[in-house]
């Protein structure tokens, strides 16, 4: 008799917990990738479950940190689950991401779910090739669009372009590195010998030998001076690309202009 009562007393308990068994299983939420880089499209999707014995209708709501990244409205059969998604693009840093039912008054046994955490990178620097496209687009823009291309077509065309000089400027920066320290190894050598005394003990250069002595010591200064400029050039991704692309175009420029006004 006593077992009688107590389970007369437990069938509204129980009737109730029967009614809402809706809303988040456990592991409700996830992520495409749980470890990101900035610029990357995320899919954020979350489960969405039934047990009542009528429809579920409702908005769920996305959020990351407590804001609102996106929501999906959705209706649910009697019995059935579903699984919504949403495309973000999130910036560096680490998250917490979290799903919640709004819009609806049914009961739920679990109305928002536990929350995940993800971590965005910060994007990498971008490649010689990708700074070249770059350049090259910066350049066309500012001749006025006389050689303007959309910047997919101007990457496809970069590409090709680094590929080709590329090889070509290291091997002139390997050859003007040698001649500048042979040029400064015989300048050293030209240096000490310079003033070696003849046999009357007197210097052996002349007037003349001493004004040719200085003309050659100035074209060598000078020879050397504009290898050095050049290495200093051809040395640097950010320097040498870039002049180039202005070069080129300039080029194109200045013939654009005798095509249009000969003579």
């Amino acid at each position: 008799m006593r077992r009688f009562i107590i389970l007369l007393l437990l069938l509204p308990a129980v009737s109730l917990a029967a009614e809402i068994q809706a809303g988040f299983p456990s592991q409700a939420i996830w992520a495409s990738k749980s470890a990101a880089v900035e610029g990357e499209t995320l899919v954020i999707s979350a489960v969405v479950y039934n047990g009542n014995a009528a429809p579920l209708k409702g908005t769920l709501v996305f959020s990351a940190d407590g804001a609102r990244i996106g929501a999906r409205e959705f209706e649910l059969p009697e019995g059935k689950s579903q699984i919504h998604s949403i495309e973000w693009k999130p910036r560096a840093g680490e998250y917490r991401l979290a799903a919640a039912i709004e819009g609806t008054s049914a009961p739920l046994s679990q109305r928002e779910t536990s929350s995940i955490v993800i971590s965005v990178a910060e994007p990498p620097p971008p490649s010689a090739m990708q700074k070249t496209a770059q350049a090259l687009y910066q350049a066309t823009q500012a001749t006025g669009g006389l050689a303007s291309s959309s910047l997919p077509a101007v990457r496809r065309i970069a590409a090709s372009v680094f590929e080709a000089i590329e090889p070509a400027r290291k091997a002139g920066v390997e050859r003007l590195e040698n001649y500048l320290e042979g040029a400064r190894a015989s300048s050293g050598s030209g240096a000490a010998g310079s003033s070696a005394p003849d046999a009357a003990g007197f210097a052996s250069s002349g007037g003349e030998g001493e004004v040719a002595g200085k003309g050659g010591n100035l074209a060598s200064n000078a020879a050397q001076t504009a290898a050095a400029a050049a290495l200093f050039v051809m040395d640097s991704l950010y320097l040498f690309y870039p002049l180039l692309a202005l070069l080129v175009l300039g080029t194109l420029y200045f013939l654009a202009r005798r095509i249009r006004r000969p003579g």
